[in-house]
């Protein structure tokens, strides 16, 4: 364990990660919200696109780091709204794909410069040097986060065995 200062100076910088993650998810609450669109929205339909169009409900949260309640419930407005449908998938007819279609492709399409934009004007107090730092930061940290997460549910899985 460290030193009492470094401890409170890791307590302090985890906050305010915590903080700034807070408030830019606000930030795009409000910008998205004028385009029809929210974070939970876009990063679904994001997550369909960087797999090729097509993922489990499952690997969306997963992928987007959601309750699996918070993704059926948007999967259901997008399907509802012509956005994604639903496909079997494997043999055993219990699985379904969800699949973005034509309409939802056209719209995410129209929302990407629309999310350029949003993250230009979210990132314009930074330079190009200090948003690649940062963006390296971030993923080095999100990193060890998943390895810590992993270790933390292996160990309570161990330990419900043991019950």
């Amino acid at each position: 364990m460290g030193e009492p200062e470094e401890n409170r100076r890791q307590t302090r910088t985890v906050m305010s990660i915590l903080r700034t993650g807070d408030v830019l998810n606000r930030y795009l609450e409000i910008e998205l919200a004028k385009h029809g669109s929210s974070p939970i929205r876009f990063g679904v339909m994001n997550a369909l696109f960087v797999h090729g169009g097509t993922m489990k409900p499952t690997d969306i949260s997963k992928w987007i780091f959601r309750a699996k309640q918070t993704v059926t419930g948007m999967l259901h407005i997008l399907e509802s709204i012509g956005f994604i449908r639903r496909e079997p998938s494997g043999n055993d007819g219990r699985s379904v794909d969800m699949v973005v279609t034509e309409q939802g492709r056209k719209a995410t399409e129209r929302m990407i410069p629309i999310a350029e934009e949003i993250s230009q004007r979210a990132l314009s107090c930074l330079d190009e040097e200090q948003i690649e730092t940062l963006t390296n930061l971030l993923k080095q940290f999100r990193k060890h986060l998943f390895k810590q997460i992993n270790a933390s549910q292996s160990i309570k899985a161990k330990g419900n065995r043991a019950i």
